[in-house]
């Protein structure tokens, strides 16, 4: 579905992460700017419930101004635990916004997000908290996506979300999808963060 050119160019040129924190879940691109110089961040959040062997759950911090990722956050977490390192993210990137994809495994994270992080903002659409991924908000995202990629590249600084970028499939149904035995989380997670940006 992507442009595996674009993707196959930017991995040539990988940026490499200046932090990483917890065995690697967590990669850190370009620390939060704070001060008289402070921005603006958006965190998608695609929570997983797949245990160790399942899907991971991933929050992508983007700049909320240029789109650039700034970290990446991607494991086999529980889900009260994938609550607690978004919060602390949120709050270490100047409060930034969550937007936790609500489906499924999302409630709870939205619940533990509420009840125990009261000071984390929570992204919010037809007064529900936060994103609907739909028959109707999954093209458009991934669209989003996709032309986000081609056209700029270098606001993409993880290889584990470009490699998922690559396995990315349209099937022969006309769907989009991880190919067999691929993920998409990391994907699904930046096109929350894009879409809501």
């Amino acid at each position: 579905m992507f442009d595996v050119d674009a993707i196959e160019q930017r991995l040539k040129e990988p940026l490499e992460p200046i932090d990483q924190q917890d065995n690697g879940k967590l990669l850190v691109y370009f620390p939060p700017k704070t001060g008289e110089y402070a921005k603006q961040y958006i965190i998608g959040v695609d929570p997983a419930g797949g245990g160790t062997e399942g899907d991971y759950s991933v929050a992508q911090v983007i700049d909320r101004a240029t789109g650039m990722q700034c970290a990446e956050l991607r494991g086999h977490l529980g889900l009260e635990e994938l609550a607690a390192n978004v919060a602390r993210l949120s709050r270490k990137y100047n409060h930034a916004l969550v937007a936790v994809e609500r489906n499924n495994h999302g409630h709870a994270v939205l619940v533990a997000l509420a009840m125990d992080n009261s000071d984390v903002p929570l992204y919010e659409a037809n007064q529900q908290r936060g994103w609907l991924t739909s028959a109707a908000t999954r093209p458009r995202m991934l669209g989003n996506l996709a032309a986000v990629l081609a056209a700029a590249p270098f606001l993409f600084n993880s290889s584990r979300l470009l490699e998922e970028c690559k396995t990315f499939v349209r099937r022969p149904d006309g769907s989009t999808a991880a190919a067999n035995g691929a993920h998409d989380d990391t994907v699904m997670a930046m096109a929350i963060a894009l879409a809501v940006r």
